[in-house]
């Protein structure tokens, strides 16, 4: 994944089949992802934060939680209500256009669609976690 310095080809990357890796170093890598991203790619980064970029056009089917930092989200086109299971209880927050939030480390989120949009996500990403929307808490 890392390549050299001086060495790393410099071109265009799509945000969304891409994802750029903020490194704790300050070097930004350029990530390629699939549909197995989360459940094997992910832990082979360095530690940093993963930039991605989403469109949601229906009601997340997903919980999803970040056990090693917070998750920046903004909403970049569209809106949506992120679901937030905190400890004393679920909470929501709507989210327009260019409108931010900060879900907090270890809290589990999901999200309802309310104009399809795509959101921008500043993540911790290592050692993420899903788990069906309709699974009992």
């Amino acid at each position: 994944m890392e390549e050299s310095p001086g060495k790393q080809e410099i071109k265009a990357y799509r945000l969304g089949e891409s994802y750029a890796h903020l490194c704790d170093d300050g070097s930004v890598l350029p990530i390629a992802v699939g549909p197995e991203f989360w459940q094997s790619q992910i832990g082979a980064l360095p530690p940093g934060r993963l930039i991605s970029m989403f469109h949601s056009a229906q009601d997340w089917t997903v919980w999803e939680m970040h056990p090693q930092g917070d998750e920046w989200i903004l909403q970049v086109s569209g809106s949506m209500t992120l679901i937030l299971d905190m400890p004393g209880g679920e909470t929501s927050v709507t989210l327009g256009q260019g409108e931010f939030t900060v879900v907090p480390k270890g809290i589990w989120h999901t999200a309802d669609v309310i104009e399809p949009g795509e959101a921008l996500f500043v993540t911790a990403g290592e050692g993420t976690s899903h788990r069906p929307r309709d699974r009992a808490r």
